[in-house]
């Protein structure tokens, strides 16, 4: 479910960049430090493309959490944010089709995987849980794109990519505060959960 979900929100967001001609507004800034939507289509490459070094774990390795994993992005965002800089560079000449390439690699890397446990960048986790983890990436980011351009009236996130992702941030959440946030909102959690929208609760951003 996950792996078919994940593949028609990225075919929904896709389509979109197409629709809105995102690189015309390339230069805009979409409130991530000095991050440009240009970089942010360089991104959705760098998260794509991390589908590809996932390896089978040895036998015995237990898994983290998804909260544990994605609590490694923050520490990480320096890095991350060079990696994503050096992707929009090598891809400069052809951005959308560089990550066209970078999809269709990644998604044939993951067809017909069965690991239970993968080993990924940030370490050992369930293969469900990894696939959330990109999931995550795509509705955040397809999110952060339709607030950066309101113009282009409406969202590229799926109704059940976000109903999955604000269920699994939720569960992250109550892993740490010992209790279930509201989610009647799903998105508005989802942009406090990821630190969209800024909270006095001590447990939020997860990421």
């Amino acid at each position: 479910m996950t792996d078919e979900l994940l593949r028609r929100q990225w075919a929904t967001l896709r389509g979109w960049l197409d629709d809105v001609d995102v690189l015309r507004h390339g230069d805009r800034p979409v409130g991530l430090g000095d991050w440009t939507v240009r970089d942010l289509v360089a991104h959705l490459g760098l998260g794509l493309g991390m589908l590809a070094e996932i390896a089978p774990a040895p036998e015995g390795v237990e898994p983290m959490s998804f909260r544990r994993y994605v609590g490694h992005y923050p520490p990480a965002a320096e890095a991350i944010s060079a990696s994503t800089r050096d992707l929009g560079a090598e891809l400069a000449d052809d951005l959308l089709g560089g990550l066209d390439r970078i999809a269709t690699e990644a998604f044939a890397a993951i067809e017909g995987v069965e690991w239970p446990v993968v080993l990924a960048r940030r370490g050992p986790l369930t293969c469900t849980d990894y696939l959330r983890t990109r999931l995550l990436e795509l509705v955040v980011h397809g999110d952060d794109f339709a607030r950066t351009l309101p113009e282009a009236g409406g969202s590229p996130v799926l109704d059940d990519a976000e109903a999955s992702v604000a269920a699994t941030l939720a569960d992250a959440y109550a892993e740490v505060a010992g209790e279930r946030p509201d989610t009647s909102d799903p998105i508005g959690w989802i942009r406090l959960a990821a630190g969209r929208v800024g909270s006095d609760d001590p447990h939020l951003p997860l990421l």
